[in-house]
């Protein structure tokens, strides 16, 4: 994703989700905080369609993780 993002010059995407990325210690704190970056660009629809299944998926297993399922 992150290249991505780098690719199309996407400050703003790389903006939101790289501190929180790089910030992460694996505390659950830190994986809502990557989830929420990448809800933001998802929502936001500024990446293309390939990539948005690409966030879309990410979220989900974060999701997953972040309850324990």
């Amino acid at each position: 994703m992150f290249a991505g993002f780098c690719a199309r010059g996407d400050l703003k995407a790389l903006g939101l989700t790289l501190p929180a990325y790089l910030a992460d210690l694996g505390t659950d704190d830190d994986l809502v905080r990557l989830t929420t970056a990448l809800h933001m660009v998802h929502a936001g629809r500024w990446s293309p369609e390939g990539e948005q299944r690409v966030l879309g998926a990410a979220i989900g297993t974060l999701s997953g993780a972040a309850t324990g399922a």
